[in-house]
């Protein structure tokens, strides 16, 4: 395997790799189970299911959106990653539910924008269809 390709290997994986490393530090505790949430909200082994798929599908959007670009595209999407990791410390850690939601939308704006920012561009289509699923999870979340 050449350099080349175990770079873009790791390319797609670092949200992957991220997202695991700052769940295993941060998990959900006692004081989260006892929040009052909505009868619709999966249990907790559904959301290490779907945030590692969806994390595998923003690196591979990621690829296909930024890869070959210039590195003032990289700005929005890596500010989204590093927007997105900070809500387990965030929820879980300092356990502050007003900044959770702040970041919950703010990282919710940031996939928008990095919609948009691959169709201005003429990304691949391939990018933004990627990042649909992980949007209407984002939604989701705010519902």
């Amino acid at each position: 395997m050449t350099l080349s390709v175990m770079l873009k290997i790791l390319f797609v994986l670092t949200p992957f790799i991220l997202g695991f490393a700052i769940s295993a530090f941060f998990k959900p505790t006692e004081w989260y189970k006892n929040l009052q949430k909505p009868e619709y909200i999966p249990p907790s082994v559904v959301f290490s299911i779907v945030w590692s798929i969806l994390y595998l599908l923003f690196g591979i959007s990621m690829y296909y959106g930024i890869y070959y670009k210039k590195l003032i595209y990289w700005i929005i999407p890596i500010f989204h990653l590093i927007v997105n990791m900070l809500f387990s410390p965030v929820m879980f850690g300092i356990k502050n539910l007003l900044w959770a939601f702040i970041i919950t939308v703010m990282t919710l704006v940031t996939c928008i924008m990095i919609m948009w920012q691959f169709y201005i561009t003429k990304s691949n289509m391939i990018s933004i269809y990627l990042l649909i699923p992980y949007l209407l999870w984002l939604i989701l979340r705010h519902i």
